[in-house]
């Protein structure tokens, strides 16, 4: 490995400031949730009158290890969007007297109590199938432009439910606490086949190629000029809706993302828009792909040099979730690369010191800061410290930086205050199949 450039004081100081910008934006648009105790009074007067149907659980306590990776600040932010999500449908999904709450206080679990009029106590049991399918999607919706480890812990979550029979022998607080066990009970069960479901839906889109690719493009923010493309795969929207959870994460649990990352590799390559001499592809990757041997990654460079493109045009962009071991494997084959005239990026930087590593040691071209920095960089003097902190890095690696996730004109002018000239973002340009791309442009 190369010499760290870095200073301790650089580790411990973007450390801060990300802890910082984490907080902060766990902080916005609080939905705050009272724990259960404070309306079990309540609750066990609706039993009593059977105007109390039943119970949904969404079953955080498997997100323990997921939080003690990524932080209690990331923790609020995700429950905090998942509470957004269930409020917002009121009047749609739930009905408006709904009771919501946490387990317990500063809990891992939302409980969604569901209500009736006294004539309805007679009526059809609760459709909790249907409710808990509108609210996946739902919730699901509200996570599509949000952060891959969010998608992570979405995967966690399960969903469960459990009837409220009245029995008028036991007391309605012991009943209340029974049917939340229940639903837990039912939330894990349910959480297995909904696992099982996506793994099958997973290989059938890698099997048959059932991948959409869209390319975004990268902008000097200055002068509009297009100088690159990202290439995105997302599944088709009947699969998206199958999965609920971000394409890439569901292929991790089903231990298919190295297969995933191959086929999306090659489409993204086949697939890709026209490109002036001056323009670059960049690609995603996983570690994998610079395993030795690297007989398809070289099968498709040389493709690349055969359909008249250079090496610099090809950015290959190494994800910030590497580890140290995974590291050291491939720095071989990363220098092969780049003597080669292939060119790195380093994706999601600036959330966390770990990523500085991966500056130190690959020696990107390009650094992109994370999209949950740029998103608000305008009313936040935190993620605009952060922002500067960045640039002086890229400047210290000699890199270029990329703000991603502009979407907005406050943010774009912001970046450009800071002194950043690169900028990707749905502002800017949103990601697009290869003949709108071309279309726009």
């Amino acid at each position: 490995m190369l010499d760290d450039p870095f200073e301790s004081a650089d580790r411990a100081e973007l450390e801060e400031l990300s802890e910082a910008v984490r907080d902060e934006d766990a902080r916005l648009h609080v939905v705050a949730l009272e724990p259960l105790h404070h309306h079990m009074e309540d609750l066990a007067e609706r039993v009593l009158e059977r105007t109390c149907a039943g119970l949904i659980v969404l079953d955080g306590s498997n997100l323990d290890i997921w939080e003690r990776h990524y932080g209690a600040a990331s923790f609020r932010a995700f429950m905090n969007r998942v509470s957004a999500a269930i409020e917002e449908s009121r009047g749609s999904v739930l009905r408006m007297n709904d009771v919501v709450c946490l387990d317990a206080d500063h809990g891992d679990s939302i409980l969604i109590f569901l209500t009736r009029s006294p004539d309805e106590s007679l009526g059809p049991a609760v459709d909790f199938e249907t409710i808990c399918t509108k609210l996946k999607r739902l919730i699901f919706s509200h996570f599509l432009t949000a952060e891959w480890w969010y998608h992570q812990a979405l995967e966690q979550m399960a969903i469960g439910s459990a009837l409220i029979i009245r029995n008028d022998s036991v007391d309605p607080r012991r009943e209340i606490y029974r049917a939340t066990r229940q639903a837990r009970h039912d939330a894990q069960l349910a959480q297995k086949e909904v696992q099982r479901q996506r793994h099958r839906v997973v290989g059938s889109m890698i099997a048959q190629r059932k991948i959409t690719t869209l390319y975004q493009p990268i902008v000097h923010m200055r002068t509009g000029a297009v100088v690159g493309y990202e290439a995105l795969s997302r599944a088709e929207p009947v699969d998206a809706d199958r999965l609920g959870v971000h394409l890439f994460v569901a292929a991790a649990k089903a231990e298919l993302d190295g297969e995933l990352d191959q086929t999306c590799r090659h489409l993204s390559i086949r697939r890709r828009p026209e490109l002036e001499t001056d323009v670059q592809l960049f690609i995603n990757t996983l570690p994998s792909t610079f395993f030795d041997p690297m007989r398809e990654l070289e099968g498709m460079l040389e493709q690349w040099i055969d359909d008249g493109l250079r090496p610099e045009q090809l950015v290959f962009e190494i994800t910030e979730n590497i580890t140290l071991e995974q590291l050291r494997r491939i720095l071989p084959n990363l220098r092969k690369l780049r003597s080669q005239g292939f060119r790195f990026a380093v994706d999601d930087v600036g959330t966390g010191a770990s990523n500085l590593q991966l500056l130190a040691d690959v020696e990107p071209d390009y650094i992109k800061m994370d999209i949950s920095l740029t998103r608000g960089i305008a009313t936040s003097a935190r993620k605009q410290a952060l922002g500067t902190y960045l640039l002086e890095l890229a400047g210290k690696c000699e890199a270029k930086l990329i703000a991603e996730g502009i979407e907005n004109q406050a943010d774009h002018d912001m970046c450009l205050t800071l002194g950043m000239e690169l900028g990707q973002g749905f502002l800017l340009g949103r990601p697009a199949l290869y003949a709108q791309t071309q279309s726009a442009v």
